[in-house]
């Protein structure tokens, strides 16, 4: 009565259902557009930060273009040597540059240096792990 039974005919000899890999490759510009467009949205939000907080409007304009400069300038340099790069140094350069971006901007809006500090790092571990995670499980 409790014998084993084969298997029902649909479930035996199941072809696995595998589907195309599709490889994307990235327009050329985008080595120089994605930068720029991170930078120019990162200055703005410290010149809108800035601003807030009671600086005079052209200082927080100048104070922006730098912070766009610097961020775009490093999101550039990580974007073109991210290839060279072993996983766990890429995602670590990608936390760093998103943890001390973070506690940049934490620091702008007025907190403690240790509290923008903390941030920071807690946002860079957090890249840190998750691009970590998306760079070992879509490895080539």
């Amino acid at each position: 009565m409790n014998a084993p039974t084969a298997a029902p005919a649909h479930h035996r000899h199941r072809p696995h259902l595998s589907l195309p890999h599709v490889q994307v490759r990235a327009h050329p510009s985008a080595s120089w557009v994605v930068p720029t467009v991170l930078g120019i949205l990162y200055g703005g939000y410290v010149m809108f930060i800035d601003h807030n907080q009671g600086t005079p409007a052209p200082w927080a304009g100048l104070f922006g273009l730098m912070a766009a400069v610097v961020v775009g300038a490093l999101c550039y340099l990580i974007g073109r040597t991210q290839s060279a790069l072993m996983p766990e140094l890429r995602a670590a350069a990608y936390g760093a540059l998103l943890g001390c971006a973070f506690g940049f901007l934490y620091s702008v809006s007025g907190h403690s240096v240790f509290r923008s500090s903390m941030m920071g790092l807690a946002g860079g571990l957090a890249m840190y792990a998750v691009s970590y995670y998306a760079f070992r499980t879509h490895a080539d």
